[in-house]
């Protein structure tokens, strides 16, 4: 790059005024590269008379002594009349304000392709910014969390070493709540998922008006991913009464039913001390919630469920997780379908699966 030159310095007490213009000027114009703001800092080349350089930024000026910071973040200090000239090199955070500004907000694969430029050329924070932006975009991107120091246990992200990862990779080698069961050779097919129908078929079909509306709020995964179509609504519904259930948000709801259910493949080497090489555990919690007088929602109850199924090598793991989904829901509305709330409406209590009795 095109630089520019400095007179070389005399020694203060034999300066001419055309020398003391020079001084002047180059002191000024070194002052401007020092006030450059950080955003826009450049990592500069000393040309020194020696014909050695330096390349960093400038720190300090005192009398004719300049310290410049080099990229090793060291500070070297030298006479100003060393200096012959001053090339200005742009920096990588320079390169990174150009690049940023072609990334539109939802574009994954570009921040993730600036999240490892900036990880190459040692801007750390730029890189982890864009990790989380791609996080932002798709959760459950591998990468992105694996650089953001997350690890995927039993259904879930958790920050590795952190209390939360370590007390939920306890709950996987612990005995389970429950026998483990064996997962049926012949799987049933839930009723919502069923070719001939394409809606999801409304249980009871009509409520008479007038009852009590309960908004569901459905925190679903199978493995990593959403079910392509939850039956949590139509299990709920089985229970009949006068209740009408609607999936929907917790802005302005009277009455609220949390599910929380994760499914998922889990290698464990042992439950009750008999070795089992291939578990499939069925997770469901569930919280009702009313809004007082005060418009605060209260937390009524909590129920929660824990079904570990064994499968063979054979089985494919989609339909196996499939099933214990199934399962698992089913068991979660059987205990929803008893609580105090649901019965004084007229709720039938549904029946627990077998691997719950």
């Amino acid at each position: 790059m095109e630089g520019y030159t400095l007179s070389r310095i005399p020694s203060a007490m034999l300066l001419t005024s055309a020398q003391r213009y020079c001084l002047a000027f180059s002191a000024l114009l070194v002052a401007l590269l020092v006030l450059v703001p950080a955003a826009h800092s450049y990592a500069d080349i000393f040309h020194l008379s020696d014909g050695k350089t330096i390349e960093g930024t400038i720190v300090r000026e005192i009398g004719d002594l300049v310290s410049i910071r080099n990229l090793e973040g060291k500070v070297v200090t030298i006479d100003r009349s060393q200096i012959e000239r001053i090339e200005i090199k742009a920096t990588a955070l320079d390169e990174y304000l150009k690049r940023i500004k072609s990334i539109k907000d939802d574009d994954l694969e570009g921040h993730r392709e600036l999240a490892i430029w900036c990880q190459k050329n040692q801007l750390a924070a730029q890189s982890q910014k864009h990790w989380k932006l791609v996080i932002l975009i798709d959760p459950d991107h591998d990468e992105a969390r694996g650089q953001l120091g997350y690890v995927w246990i039993a259904g879930d992200w958790y920050k590795q070493g952190s209390p939360e990862a370590i007390q939920r990779q306890e709950e996987l080698v612990s005995d389970p709540a429950v026998p483990v069961r064996e997962i049926p050779e012949q799987l049933r097919l839930p009723e919502w998922e069923r070719e001939d129908l394409p809606e999801l078929p409304e249980l009871p079909p009509l409520v008479q008006p007038g009852s009590d509306t309960v908004v569901v709020i459905a925190d679903e995964k199978l493995g990593r991913n959403k079910p392509e179509r939850s039956g949590l609504i139509y299990h709920l519904r089985r229970m009949g009464g006068d209740i009408r259930f609607i999936p929907g948000e917790e802005k302005n709801a009277k009455i609220i039913v949390k599910v929380r259910t994760r499914c998922y493949f889990v290698r464990l080497q042992s439950f009750y001390g008999a070795p089992i090489a291939n578990i499939f555990q069925g997770e469901a919690k569930a919280q009702f919630f009313e809004r007082n007088s005060a418009g605060k929602l209260v937390l009524r109850k909590t129920t929660t469920v824990r079904i570990p199924f064994s499968s063979s090598a054979q089985r494919p793991k989609e339909q196996a997780l499939h099933y214990t989904y199934y399962v698992t829901l089913e068991a979660i509305a059987a205990r929803i379908s008893r609580w105090g709330w649901m019965k004084k409406r007229g709720s039938r209590s549904l029946p627990i699966p077998d691997s719950q009795k």
